[in-house]
């Protein structure tokens, strides 16, 4: 009568390399599966561009009459003198203003664009300087911060954008 040994060895040969697999490959489709189910697979989709349209609701609009004074104003005002240094990573400038219109000027909107040493923009900051300057005169601003810039900054240009009286 033959053994029931053998018959149980090649069982066990077979059947325990068959487990090693399922229990490696089972865990990974369920996790795959739960990915699918919560729609976590997002990634592997193409995103969608986002689509802006602008419309120019009336050309006599409030807001482009106050811009256009204020750009117009803003071509007569210079930033004449213009040094800063850092303190703690904070950007402090002293600031000559000069104002070559007849009308006085009660704040000026400027704007700091911080460069590099192969003169690209770093950073961009626009700050509201509410120093008034009186007409054909100019006005000093010291101690102004501008805020925080990186320490790789080596130069700042100045750009006066807007002015209100």
């Amino acid at each position: 009568m033959p053994s029931k040994r053998g018959k149980k060895s090649k069982f066990k040969k077979v059947l325990i390399p068959v487990l090693k697999w399922a229990s490696a490959i089972i865990p990974v489709c369920a996790f795959i599966y739960i990915l699918y189910y919560y729609k976590q697979l997002d990634f592997l989709k193409p995103k969608e561009q986002v689509k802006t349209e602008t419309k120019v609701l009336a050309s006599g609009d409030s807001l482009q009459v106050g811009m256009g004074g204020s750009e117009e104003l803003a071509a007569q005002i210079h930033v004449t003198n213009n040094e800063w240094h850092q303190v703690g990573g904070l950007a402090i400038h002293n600031v000559l203003i000069e104002n070559t219109s007849s009308t006085p000027v009660k704040s000026v909107e400027v704007e700091f664009k911080y460069l590099n040493d192969v003169q690209a923009v770093v950073t961009s900051k626009v700050i509201t300087i509410k120093t008034p300057v009186p007409a054909k005169k100019t006005a000093k601003v010291a101690g102004l911060s501008v805020g925080y810039v990186n320490n790789s900054v080596v130069g700042c240009d100045v750009k006066v954008l807007s002015a209100r009286m």
